[in-house]
């Protein structure tokens, strides 16, 4: 026995939209036809306020900060998980990209629980919003997977300027 706390279903539903701001199993499929109408979108390099839907907590929300950098590092904070969470990311088409991402998970002691995983595949929908549907993964310290939860995000961008 580890002497930690044991991770209940509940806690890992609501350390995971972070998470799962990220995550993603099937791909968002509107099709790429408005990518002409937003030519100079510059893909979601920058700054980002971010509300994730969890499937699995449905009329719940988790606000989340996302930055993208130009270089394909991605830097993600969230309320709920108040945990910060690193990936990656890379352009697709003109308007979709795909980002991963993963964050650390701990109890109340600071012992290990378990590492959220999330993949998700984004659209511009316009320069300053995008919209992603994904997946994340609570996996344990041995690779078992203790939970898995659907969502999307729903983002709009902010600049220096924004208050």
């Amino acid at each position: 026995m580890s002497g930690r706390p044991s991770t209940t279903r509940r806690r890992l539903l609501m350390g995971t939209g972070a998470v799962t701001a990220a995550g993603l199993t099937t791909a968002v499929t509107a099709p790429d036809a408005d990518a002409a109408a937003y030519p100079n979108a510059g893909g979601p390099a920058g700054a980002w306020a971010v509300q994730v839907s969890i499937d699995q907590r449905p009329g719940e929300t988790e606000r989340a900060h996302f930055s993208f950098g130009a270089d394909g590092q991605l830097v993600v904070q969230t309320i709920n998980a108040s945990h910060t969470g690193l990936g990656l990311w890379r352009r697709t088409s003109e308007t979709r990209f795909v980002f991963v991402l993963r964050h650390l998970w701990t109890d109340g002691l600071g012992s290990f629980q378990y590492e959220v995983r999330i993949r998700h595949e984004g659209k511009l929908t316009s320069p300053t919003t995008f919209v992603s549907e994904g997946s994340g993964t609570a996996v344990d310290a041995d690779g078992k997977v203790l939970l898995t939860v659907r969502a999307t995000v729903k983002a709009t961008r902010f600049g220096i300027d924004d208050l």
